[in-house]
């Protein structure tokens, strides 16, 4: 009987992925042409991981579509590639194109009901209650409080006149350490240094499954990281109820009205008279730090790589100009109205290696792109990393050239579009800008390699690769007056 069953069983498992080869690789006179699988299961897993750039440039080359189907451990996964076709990606609801089910895996890290685990009325104001808190009128003193961290960090850890450092490492201390600086009031600082909330939030994400996106079956596994995600998110809560309980001490014994994240997020009003929970504002506090630390701390890093790379002194002189005319101590119209170069370096970096591979969704009812039908229960992506190399939209597109334009309107999709347009981007362009500039005033800097560092592939957001980061540095004798 036992041997009968296992016979039973591998009859059953070949009979199967004969079906579901089969049937990927059989579609409809108007679906988006597929690239033929030959494995069962795993589908181009493996071929997309080792390097997704040059996997999804051949899917495009062969099938001579920008727009295109591949298999991700057995979802069918319908990717536009072309920059004509982005609105058809970025400007469906919710409703049509649903970020939801895709991304599941956040849960655990930002919590239940709060941003793609709410509703999607009330996801929208969630996120409106965070970009009020990410308003221009909020930015004014934000350029000093970054610029006083940045010499801080640099002043504590790099003491000598030259000395060498991995610049993606200490990026990532300067972003997390400006970001609290910024966001959180001062008793929150106190009680949660920058360091600490780093390491919560690397618990957090170290329990991330990216490929659950795929098999969601994956989210159900007993892991030990998924316990270690649950200890760090509740911790943090901990502390933001302690830190409430405090401030509404203080509010009743004298005026005290703490202007940061929190205390806009604690004020904030659903339009059904409710208030959000503790359970909310952290969650959407953890949101806020996650969408904005990685992204940014890449950034930077790579603005400073092509900068400080020989073949591209031109443009670092040109940056020097820009930067070496104003005061030391910079304010937010330098920063965000005087420096359109600097601006251009962040975005051709972003241009070039966007952290994100992939925006997703699920697709709830069929959707028209291009010529073609997208059925429903694919998951639709829109690629900034193959967009972003589209030869018509940025000709020779490994090339890192700052002054170069979009040839196809709403080709550059590094902070997004549409309904999802990213919230954060212009605390993320003062940040980052700040950085620039302060650094390459004190500092001159030299990469310890003949290239730029190659794109690290097998992260979850894509930086450049961390063992070939290492940078001298040289203090500036006399800096600019």
């Amino acid at each position: 009987m036992f041997i009968e069953a296992i016979v039973l069983g591998l009859t059953a498992l070949i009979l199967y992925s004969v079906y579901s080869v089969k049937s990927f690789n059989t579609t409809r006179p108007t679906d988006p042409p597929v690239y033929p699988v030959t494995v069962p299961f795993l589908g181009h897993i493996v071929q997309f991981g080792k390097n997704p750039l040059e996997f999804m440039q051949r899917c495009k080359r062969d099938l001579k579509s920008g727009v295109f189907t591949i298999s991700i451990g057995g979802q069918r996964v319908t990717i536009v590639g072309d920059p004509h076709e982005h609105s058809r990606f970025f400007s469906p609801r919710n409703e049509i194109l649903s970020p939801r089910e895709v991304y599941t895996i956040m849960t655990p890290v930002f919590g239940e009901g709060v941003a793609y685990a709410a509703p999607y009325p009330r996801m929208r104001e969630q996120l409106n209650f965070l970009a009020e808190e990410l308003t221009i009128a909020k930015f004014q003193n934000f350029v000093p409080a970054i610029q006083h961290e940045v010499r801080k960090f640099m002043a504590e850890n790099w003491k000598e006149d030259e000395g060498v450092i991995n610049l993606l490492e200490d990026c990532g201390a300067m972003i997390i350490n400006t970001a609290c600086q910024c966001l959180f009031g001062e008793d929150l600082r106190k009680r949660l240094n920058a360091r600490h909330f780093a390491q919560l939030l690397s618990k957090m994400e170290s329990s991330l499954i990216p490929a659950a996106v795929f098999m969601p079956w994956l989210l159900r596994l007993p892991l030990p990281q998924s316990a270690r995600c649950r200890e760090a998110r509740a911790e943090l809560q901990k502390i933001l109820g302690e830190i409430i309980v405090a401030r509404e001490k203080e509010e009743a014994s004298k005026d005290n009205n703490t202007s940061d994240l929190l205390g806009g997020l604690l004020k904030a009003v659903y339009r059904d008279g409710t208030r959000m929970s503790l359970h909310e504002v952290c969650g959407m506090i953890v949101a806020a730090m996650f969408a904005g630390q990685h992204t940014s701390t890449i950034t930077t890093s790579w603005s400073m790589l092509h900068l400080m790379h020989p073949k591209n002194k031109k443009w670092l002189d040109k940056l020097h100009k820009e930067i070496d005319e104003f005061p030391a101590q910079l304010n937010y119209d330098n920063v965000m109205d005087e420096m359109p170069f600097a601006e251009r370096c962040v975005r051709e970096s972003i241009r070039r290696d966007p952290p994100l591979l992939m925006v997703m969704r699920m697709v709830k009812a069929e959707v028209k792109v291009g010529s073609y039908v997208v059925p429903k229960g694919d998951i639709i992506a829109c690629s900034p990393l193959l967009s972003h190399h589209d030869e018509e939209a940025f000709p020779n597109p490994r090339l890192w050239d700052p002054e170069r334009d979009e040839k196809v309107d709403g080709a550059f999709i590094g902070f997004g579009a549409g309904v999802h347009k990213c919230i954060g981007q212009k605390f993320a362009l003062l940040q980052v800008k700040t950085i620039l500039a302060t650094a390459f005033r004190e500092y001159d800097f030299q990469l310890l390699r003949d290239e730029v560092p190659d794109p690290d592939y097998h992260t979850m957001v894509v930086g450049p690769t961390l063992n070939q980061c290492l940078v001298k540095y040289t203090r500036k004798k006399k800096l600019p007056s």
